[in-house]
């Protein structure tokens, strides 16, 4: 565990480590994103590679983070146009890159959809995507409250990617 981390913080990747799947909702500014980097370094080879969704705003962010506190991963974030987007997915699916950063709005259009009550899907909302082919071992959900609509086409994306990861994390400030 890197040692700049303040002892709450160091608790936090203990539960984060213990639980597999868990809410990290401190106020913000405490830190989730260095809790959560310290949690996927501990677990190590089997978190990697890792997805982590957040608003458009904080991707470079997320980056920096990982930049900070993994120094040896190499961060794909994705941005672009479509063609691109689904090129910066490839060097994932393909090991060049260990963490994809991707926004709400980009991970609807680059995964298959999950299934929600009532609501039928389309072909290509079933078909799977670019982030389906990676398998991912740990994905992240920043700002959570972003997927609390089942109904929401970025809620049901966020479902089926986090689907087969053996680690799935939420961070709220609220």
């Amino acid at each position: 565990m890197p040692p700049k981390l303040y002892p709450f913080q160091r608790a936090g990747v203990a539960f984060l480590v213990g639980a597999k799947q868990a809410l990290i909702a401190d106020e913000m500014g405490l830190g989730k994103g260095p809790q959560t980097i310290a949690a996927l370094e501990v677990l190590g080879d089997a978190a990697y590679p890792a997805l982590v969704v957040c608003p458009n705003s904080m991707k470079l962010t997320w980056s920096e983070e990982f930049r900070r506190w993994a120094p040896g991963r190499f961060v794909q974030v994705v941005h672009g146009g479509a063609a691109t987007r689904r090129k910066q997915i490839e060097s994932v699916a393909a090991g060049e890159a260990e963490v994809a950063v991707i926004n709400y709005e980009s991970l609807r259009l680059h995964t298959r959809l999950a299934p929600y009550g009532s609501v039928s899907l389309s072909e290509e909302e079933k078909a799977p995507k670019e982030l389906n082919a990676v398998g991912f071992g740990a994905v992240v959900a920043d700002a959570a409250p972003r997927a609390k609509d089942p109904r929401a086409k970025q809620t049901r994306a966020l479902w089926w990617v986090g689907d087969s990861a053996r680690y799935r994390f939420a961070l709220t400030r609220t």
